[in-house]
């Protein structure tokens, strides 16, 4: 079961790597923190609860996404000195596609094809 500190400990990391990446030229409006924490909170319990996820195993992980998240971000905002929540939920479902297609393609690099007549790659 994922510990409400752990939460805390992931999201500190991935949204100081965020900040990082974002850097002093842009804010991030205030909406868009709530947004993102309520979003990645549900998304790191889940992982932590029904996949075995760790903040101690994924950190390195998280903070590179975290970083990737806040370059695509500063991206999606464009000139705007502000990052709003369009911003931010193009950029996180950008983001959060590349973290599927890795774990698709990790899982299916992983899959023990001896146990069963069909292979990781069939359909």
């Amino acid at each position: 079961m994922a510990r409400p500190k752990d939460l805390d400990y992931i999201l500190s990391d991935c949204f100081l790597a965020v900040g990082q990446a974002v850097g002093p030229g842009k804010t991030i409006d205030f909406d868009t923190v709530t947004w993102w924490h309520r979003r990645y909170r549900r998304a790191f319990h889940d992982a932590m609860t029904t996949r075995g996820a760790s903040w101690a195993a994924d950190r390195r992980r998280v903070t590179a996404v975290g970083r990737y998240l806040g370059q695509r971000v500063v991206a999606h905002a464009g000139r705007r000195a502000g990052i709003d929540r369009a911003a931010a939920a193009r950029a996180s479902a950008e983001v959060e596609r590349g973290c599927q297609m890795t774990a698709t393609r990790e899982a299916l690099l992983t899959t023990d094809c001896t146990k069963s007549g069909a292979t990781a790659f069939s359909s």
